[in-house]
């Protein structure tokens, strides 16, 4: 298995990104879309990271589907760019999010197999 971690959330085209995933995926790869701007103070609601995995869903097979931050939260103590509950609150978010898209998917699979 091969995983890839893409900073996506700040992605300007990202339906030409996908449509290129779409391309060149194998079923040995995993792709885990970043759905959540660490260098935003806005806290990403659960429904805008939904509505992102939903998208991608289109192009990647649930799968070998995942969710990630983009890059920056970075471990270091004097790191100041985000307050720590707003940390927290967008990985809440994103888990909340991932869980709603996933809910969807699960039910229209269901669906498609009846």
């Amino acid at each position: 298995m091969c995983n890839f971690y893409l900073q996506f959330s700040r992605e300007q085209n990202r339906e030409q990104v996908l449509k290129c995933i779409h391309k060149y995926i194998h079923p040995w790869n995993r792709v885990f879309i970043g759905v959540i701007n660490p260098f935003d103070p806005r806290v990403e609601t659960p429904e805008e990271v939904c509505d992102q995995v939903l998208e991608a869903a289109k192009y990647i097979p649930i799968e070998q589907l995942g969710t990630t931050d983009d890059c920056g939260f970075a471990p270091f103590p004097d790191d100041q760019s985000i307050p720590r509950q707003a940390a927290f609150d967008k990985i809440r978010a994103r888990i909340e999010g991932t869980h709603m898209a996933e809910k969807q998917l699960v039910l229209k699979k269901q669906k498609n197999l009846r």
